[in-house]
């Protein structure tokens, strides 16, 4: 399994990189997977409709367990979306704060929903959190 590492450093700005970026990034870096196609029109400016939660549930499979390299769709309290990615049983994810890894269990305390979804480019096994 590759360090996240190099991955993190990155800064969250609403307008040119955000959450969907992010995930777009690390899916590159860690997989060697191209995730555009699983966020068609979320790439722009964050304050712009991002409407990460019906665009992902149609255009990728919804999966009960999630495996590395799902996508991993949250909501929180206030229903404003954010997404991540699943790897070695944790949720890789960029905020407003910089990148956070974590296992599921912490981010349950943060978000009343998580879904997870196959990408279009899905094609890895799953592992435990390190």
């Amino acid at each position: 399994m590759k360090s996240i590492d190099v991955l993190l450093d990155r800064q969250y700005d609403a307008e040119t990189y955000h959450c969907v970026h992010f995930v777009i990034e690390a899916a590159e870096y860690l997989f060697a997977q191209n995730y555009s196609d699983s966020f068609v029109g979320l790439t722009g400016n964050l304050h712009e409709s991002l409407r990460t939660s019906r665009h992902t549930a149609t255009h990728n499979r919804k999966v009960s367990v999630p495996i590395n390299g799902s996508i991993v769709l949250m909501t929180n309290a206030r229903g404003r979306s954010h997404v991540g990615l699943f790897y070695q049983g944790c949720v890789l994810h960029l905020t407003e704060l910089g990148v956070h890894f974590l296992p599921v269990i912490s981010v349950r305390k943060f978000y009343k929903r998580i879904r997870y979804y196959e990408p279009t480019a899905y094609h890895h096994q799953s592992a435990g959190c390190e």
